[in-house]
């Protein structure tokens, strides 16, 4: 009897019957998208795929613990009894132990088989102790007659596990170029992706991939023939070392991708720039302001009713924004002043009143469903179109990043006795050293200062002080009482972000590259992501989908392939709050509409 494995393996090595590309430039019918109701049924496929291709996309562990440490990728199932595609440069070489999370939180354990990382060369096999059962698997398609334009969905766990089990994220791009050595795509991938499939809108895993460039629009796969090619010897265990290579396989060590300068006339961004989303984000856009830091845009603002107010996010405000008075922009150059009402730590979120506003109110839904592979656009000022995005989860948590707390700029000892003794408490802590710059200098905290107390909680131990700012956020006002010589002081400061240590990039960063994230990009809870490329001065505004409805507000930048927002039912819930805590009349936004079923 022929082992399953052969036999679903076999299958999975033919390619179809149907003429590639059906009639068409490449293999889908979407060479040019011309049309809201051509994108409308794309969306249709891609929400239908997410749903059908997530549960074979598997995140990988080789070492490590159970949550972190080691290295971490993707892989793809492709047969049903657990042989995993991944990436070379996941697996390294045969015979290592990996253990795999399942999209429903199952862990198995398995081991490498044979793996290639030779340039472009990128691919190896994983066999998978399936323990009996009949796992989900992608088909392979195959790369040939896959042509620049043709639409794909990539797969991945991002920035390695996630806290809580969950399925990969969804993204979605367009081939930029095919050769036989290397695929080209937009859709953005990062840190943890590698190994993760990219499929067609037939289903069918058609590259593995590898690797990014600097932009969000700059990635790179290795096309699945060339695991079709060795998936014999990959299935044998042989590693690179002992392979047969060809004169293009050697060629290709040290090879060097040039990506195309700002995308493709036949990626996303063409799409972007083609259809008329203007129309779809108008009223929305019509709601919009810029937070202008001298003559620069330094965040958006959304006005929320007619009495004037916006919601923006908190930490991207100018420097000096408390207690002073805001400028802002509207997209038809009016110019309008504003202060600061109050703010929400948690969401990053502040709520302006703006002085005799004429810009209308947002049009919030409630309870609008986001799911992957679903559009969602991103109203932008000035001359650009709006930003075409993706939806990549339903939600996810955003976690506190504890490496992004708020920094008062201070290295203190614990005060001994005899410090103690003339100032009548039990615990202080003695300053030590004053960060230049930092928001206890410009409190006017010195070196050899007392510290006694922050918001009426004492001080104590080497952990005291960083244990009470734990709890606070960018931008919080602290008082601070603090004895010098006999004198006791009461100072007030404005906690900062941590300045970047010297040599470094001068900004947060996370995953491979450089690109610019938001200073504060975690801690919201349940958040939208989406793969729109929406950068931390455009955050403020409102995400809409198709039918032109405002789902959700940008609050955050987090990677290199992802947007973060609140959900309108979030940021309506804080604002509310907001307003009543500041005792202002309670007002609800001009509009809060329910999604209309199709």
């Amino acid at each position: 009897m022929i082992p399953l494995t052969v036999i679903l393996l076999t299958a999975a090595l033919q390619t179809s019957s149907a003429a590639v590309g059906d009639g068409t430039r490449g293999q889908d019918p979407f060479d040019d998208v011309a049309s809201i109701a051509e994108l409308r049924t794309l969306e249709g496929q891609l929400r239908a795929l997410a749903v059908q291709l997530r549960p074979t996309v598997v995140l990988i562990r080789i070492g490590g613990g159970r949550m972190s440490g080691g290295t971490t990728g993707t892989g793809v199932v492709i047969t049903s009894d657990g042989l995993v595609a991944t990436c070379g440069h996941v697996g390294e070489h045969a015979g290592v132990r990996v253990n795999v999370t399942l999209s429903d939180g199952t862990e198995l354990k398995g081991r490498t088989l044979g793996q290639a990382n030779i340039g472009t060369l990128d691919c190896g096999l994983i066999q998978l102790n399936a323990e009996g059962r009949d796992l989900p698997c992608a088909p392979l398609g195959t790369s040939t007659g896959l042509a620049t334009g043709d639409w794909l969905l990539a797969m991945g766990f991002t920035q390695g596990p996630p806290e809580e089990p969950r399925p990969s994220l969804v993204r979605v791009g367009r081939v930029l170029s095919n050769s036989r050595t290397e695929m080209l795509f937009d859709a953005p991938i990062d840190a943890g992706d590698s190994g993760g499939p990219s499929f067609n809108l037939r289903g069918e895993v058609v590259a593995i991939n590898s690797r990014c460039g600097q932009s969000p629009w700059e990635n790179a796969a290795t096309p699945i023939d060339r695991l079709r090619e060795r998936m014999w010897e990959f299935r044998d265990g042989i590693d690179e070392e002992m392979m047969t290579l060809n004169a293009s396989d050697i060629s290709d060590r040290g090879v060097r991708t040039n990506f195309a300068r700002g995308g493709s006339d036949h990626g996303r961004m063409a799409v972007q720039r083609g259809l008329p989303f203007d129309e779809l984000v108008a009223g929305a856009r019509a709601s919009m302001l810029n937070v202008m830091d001298g003559k620069a845009a330094r965040v958006c603002a959304t006005v929320i009713d007619a009495d004037g107010h916006a919601v923006t996010k908190r930490s991207q405000l100018p420097v000096g924004w408390q207690g002073g008075v805001l400028q802002l922009e509207s997209a038809g150059g009016e110019h309008f002043s504003a202060r600061v009402i109050g703010s929400d730590g948690p969401l990053d979120l502040a709520v302006l009143k703006i002085d005799n506003c004429t810009i209308t109110p947002i049009e919030w839904t409630r309870g609008a469903q986001v799911v992957p592979g679903q559009v969602l656009l991103t109203p932008r000022l000035g001359q650009r179109s709006a930003a075409l995005g993706f939806a990549a989860i339903e939600s996810r948590e955003s976690d506190r990043d504890w490496s992004a707390s708020p920094f008062l700029g201070v290295q203190t000892a614990s005060a001994t006795a005899r410090e103690l003794e003339p100032l009548g408490v039990s615990t202080a802590l003695k300053v030590e050293v004053v960060v230049g710059g930092s928001a206890a200098e410009v409190a006017g905290i010195q070196v050899g200062d007392m510290l006694l107390s922050l918001d009426g909680k004492s001080l104590g131990g080497r952990m005291g002080l960083r244990r009470v700012i734990a709890d606070r956020y960018v931008g919080d006002h602290v008082a601070l009482e603090v004895a010098r010589g006999a004198e006791v002081l009461h100072l007030e400061a404005t906690l900062a972000k941590r300045a970047p240590m010297s040599g470094g990039k001068g900004g947060p960063s996370r995953g491979n590259t450089t690109t610019a994230i938001s200073d504060i990009s975690t801690g919201f809870g349940s958040v939208l992501a989406h793969d729109g490329i929406v950068w931390p001065e455009q955050c403020g505004g409102p995400i809409v989908n198709l039918d032109g409805q405002a789902v959700g507000l940008n609050i955050a930048r987090f990677d290199r392939t992802a947007t973060h927002a609140l959900s309108a039912d979030t940021v309506m819930d804080a604002v509310d709050k907001i307003l009543f805590s500041a005792g202002t009349v309670e007002t609800r936004p001009a509009s809060a509409l329910s999604p209309n079923p199709r």
